[in-house]
């Protein structure tokens, strides 16, 4: 075990009451709270049930005990999701509500998976309202801001935000909804899972058991005189030739995709089936993104306890913003790969991910091994 997780478990473990699993799930998630998790993962293995939270996207061990105490655990956060406690060989979900420390509401989201050792249970903390969101606080700069916000502006065509799981496009997407929530439009969303509750937005939870799907959704949105529609994710053909007709035919459609840059979502939609001069008429912006670990303030990114010795705490947003021009519109439109999307997007001036790293880089928002983990390593 090394030092930062043994400091870690020994101030968790003075709070922790092992053996009762009501003050043990209330000290796991006072020290998840206290640390800005994003998840708590509770995972039974041989002979033990461990505890680990993720913070700033790494993965950092709490606690463990005995795997007697697995069943008692599990069943008391079934009970605070409002879960079927019964049901141990099938996966389940739910949501409860949590106050940290400072008074702050924490939406949580939970879910069980059946595993060879037990059940295991993930916990989402959702903190941020999404009133707080706010597009300029995201890590964009001015000019990238400018550009969604414009495309956000139109009323009909597609705006894609991509990057792979855990880069924030969630937070994008909400933060672009805050704007569009004027009381003005109908709203819709289709998500799989619904992560945050917007107050005036219609919001529709995926439910593949009983034919609820994205694609489903979707035409049945377009019967509800819809002005903005948000697609969680476009995962296959028919959710996407459907939502790029949408977006062609009075709506302004958010979605995302899981590409590892801009340019690579436009072709993704094609490889996917949606016919190129479809593809082209349709999207207006490309947004691609990724989380970079923040240098700790506390520490000025040396390294402390408050950022368990890693110099960095908090992350910050890094973009890439592609708007579809006239070039690349035609591009598209005749079948161009990504390549020559992205070499288009970059001679008209967008800058790249990369290059948008390293800016956080050179203005000491970040260090150039973090930049190079996030951003570099996962586009070579």
């Amino acid at each position: 075990m090394d030092q930062r997780r043994l400091r870690t478990s020994e101030r968790y473990r003075e709070s922790t009451f092992e053996g009762d699993p009501v003050r043990t799930l209330e000290a796991t998630l006072r020290a998840a709270a206290d640390a800005n998790a994003s998840d708590i993962h509770l995972e039974p293995q041989v002979g033990c049930v461990r505890i680990r939270i993720r913070v700033d996207g790494r993965l950092r061990e709490l606690q463990r005990y005995p795997l007697s105490t697995a069943a008692a655990l599990v069943s008391r956060l079934k009970i605070l999701a409002h879960m079927d406690i019964a049901e141990k060989r099938l996966p389940q979900d739910g949501r409860l509500d949590i106050v940290d420390n400072k008074g702050v509401a924490i939406a949580v989201r939970a879910s069980t998976l059946p595993t060879i050792h037990g059940e295991k249970v993930v916990l989402r903390l959702l903190r941020s309202a999404v009133a707080d969101l706010d597009l300029d606080r995201l890590g964009m700069n001015e000019v990238q801001v400018e550009f969604l916000r414009r495309g956000l502006g139109a009323n009909t065509g597609m705006i894609v935000v991509t990057g792979p799981t855990g880069s924030g496009k969630s937070t994008t997407l909400y933060a672009a909804l805050n704007e569009l929530n004027d009381g003005d439009r109908n709203v819709v969303t289709v998500e799989d899972p619904v992560e945050r509750r917007v107050d005036g937005v219609n919001q529709v939870q995926v439910n593949d058991d009983i034919g609820l799907t994205f694609a489903g959704s979707l035409r049945a949105f377009l019967r509800q005189d819809p002005d903005v529609i948000m697609v969680g994710e476009i995962r296959d053909r028919e959710t996407a030739e459907i939502a790029v007709r949408a977006a062609l035919t009075g709506h302004l459609v958010l979605t995302t995709l899981h590409t590892n840059d801009a340019a690579a979502s436009v072709a993704r939609l094609v490889d996917m089936g949606v016919a190129p001069f479809l593809v082209a008429a349709s999207i207006r912006l490309v947004v691609a993104q990724r989380l970079l670990r923040t240098r700790c303030a506390a520490c000025e990114g040396a390294s402390c306890e408050d950022c368990g010795e890693t110099g960095l705490r908090g992350r910050i947003g890094v973009f890439e913003v592609l708007p579809i021009n006239e070039r690349i519109r035609r591009l598209v439109a005749g079948g161009a790969d990504a390549d020559e999307i992205r070499a288009a997007a970059v001679d008209a001036g967008m800058p790249t991910l990369a290059r948008c790293a390293d800016d956080k880089v050179a203005l000491g928002i970040t260090s150039a091994e973090e930049a190079l983990r996030c951003v570099h390593a996962d586009l070579s």
